[in-house]
């Protein structure tokens, strides 16, 4: 008979084993989702690149009753693949921030000698459709060249920032998330060590009745499973992302998008603990069936020897 101790033992061991587990497969799906790569793979898959392009010409349109630029001036000399190019260069720059890099890193964004010369051209013939006489290289008309073009690239840093990163880094909030980001390879070792010492420490509870173990470990991982694919259903089913208010388009893309798809990943992985907890209780049923039909057979054999 099952002594109430190796019971009390091994439940109070199982549900440790329930958290190290859903521990493990949380940082296991950061360490594996979360990296510049896939976030700049779902901004390619929704074609964020065309929507700060459509943004950008609503803004310069916009602002031209302020700049008295047209916005082709603008627009015609931003490519999509430009557009690409720098949205992928700030998720980069914002995970080298993440991984420790120094946060001057994160200002720049690739150049465009087009836009620059395009804005040049502009107002050189702007200044001589009014006749306007550039005295010295101090000229005011120097320093609203030079604004007009620092305001350009700023406009457009901020609309390929589709994660944000650069107010995050301003806020502090990649700094304050970097020692765990870093260290997230260390914790998934630890959290697998420790799911692998707790299950070891099933197998000392039952060392009796070893087949027993295999019942309580297939009951944490079922208990993990369910705990993580449940909630994750749930976000899903009832559309949960799509409810948040971003105003721009392109960063609500890229938020709701990366928060379903690491949700997606989460739910799978907790989907594979279930199905690895359904193999281990048809292992224990075997074991068990297997175990009763050799106790049966030893009164027998006991019989036919008197």
């Amino acid at each position: 008979m099952k002594s109430k101790g190796s019971y009390i033992s091994s439940f109070i061991v199982t549900l440790l084993l329930v958290f190290s587990v859903l521990a493990s497969v949380g940082c296991l799906t950061v360490k594996k989702f979360v990296t510049a790569d896939n976030l700049i793979k779902l901004t390619e898959q929704k074609n964020l690149s065309s929507v700060v392009s459509k943004e950008l010409e609503k803004y310069f349109k916009e602002k031209y009753a302020d700049t008295g630029i047209p916005a082709e001036i603008y627009m015609n000399n931003i490519s999509d693949e430009y557009l690409k190019m720098t949205i992928s260069q700030k998720i980069y720059y914002g995970f080298a921030v993440l991984n420790g890099a120094n946060e001057k890193m994160y200002e720049s964004i690739p150049a465009n000698t087009d836009l620059e010369k395009s804005i040049t051209e502009y107002y050189e013939t702007y200044a001589d459709e009014t006749d306007y006489e550039i005295k010295d290289e101090n000229d005011p008309y120097y320093q609203k060249l030079a604004k007009s073009k620092n305001d350009a690239f700023k406009v457009i840093e901020e609309y390929c920032d589709v994660y944000k990163l650069n107010a995050l880094v301003n806020h502090g909030i990649l700094k304050k998330v970097q020692p765990i980001y870093i260290k997230l390879p260390t914790l998934s070792i630890i959290c697998l060590g420790a799911s692998a010492f707790l299950a070891l420490l099933l197998l000392v509870c039952n060392f009796k009745r070893i087949k027993d173990a295999l019942y309580w470990i297939g009951t944490a991982l079922l208990c993990s499973g369910v705990f993580g694919a449940v909630p994750c259903i749930y976000l899903l089913k009832t559309d949960y992302f799509s409810a948040f208010s971003i105003k721009q388009p392109q960063i609500y893309t890229a938020y709701t998008t990366s928060m379903e798809v690491f949700t997606e990943n989460f739910m799978k992985n907790s989907v594979m603990l279930i199905a690895a907890a359904v193999l281990i209780y048809i292992v224990f049923s075997v074991c068990s069936a297997v175990s009763g039909k050799s106790k049966k057979a030893e009164p027998d054999k006991s019989e036919k020897s008197s």
